[in-house]
């Protein structure tokens, strides 16, 4: 049960543009630091590794395992990436919001915001749980 209101929760914060419901609300975020991990997309963008073809595989690299990709939307020129992990008992659910963009044929991370969901809770901010 509990993983169809996950499921659910997920489809309701990143539903289709014709829902009033099309972003999350996110009142507060932490930034996240990017420098290492451009330095790494760019060693490994001119090793042609496949994961730095795609916003999607890249997203993925950087959040790890523990965060699926929600959403992916263009905004301003720029990649805008949604992923969310699961809540547990220990964790509060998260939201990480990377965005990149593709300059001269490479992608560049150019932010990365954590923010988390406290149980029972109606939008994402950085509220201690």
């Amino acid at each position: 049960m509990n993983i169809r209101r996950t499921i659910f929760a997920v489809s309701v914060l990143f539903c289709s543009s014709a829902s009033a419901y099309e972003q999350p609300m996110v009142v507060s975020y932490a930034v996240q630091p990017i420098n290492h991990f451009n330095q790494q997309l760019s060693q490994a963008q001119i090793e042609s590794l496949k994961w730095t073809q795609a916003p999607e595989s890249i997203s993925a690299h950087y959040s790890g395992e523990n965060f699926s990709l929600a959403r992916v939307k263009n905004f301003q020129g720029k990649v805008v990436t949604y992923s969310v992990s699961q809540q547990s008992d220990k964790h509060p659910k998260m939201l990480l919001i990377l965005s990149m963009e593709k300059q001269k044929g490479l992608w560049t991370l150019e932010g990365a915001k954590l923010t988390w969901q406290c149980k029972n809770g109606l939008h994402f901010g950085t509220d201690r749980c």
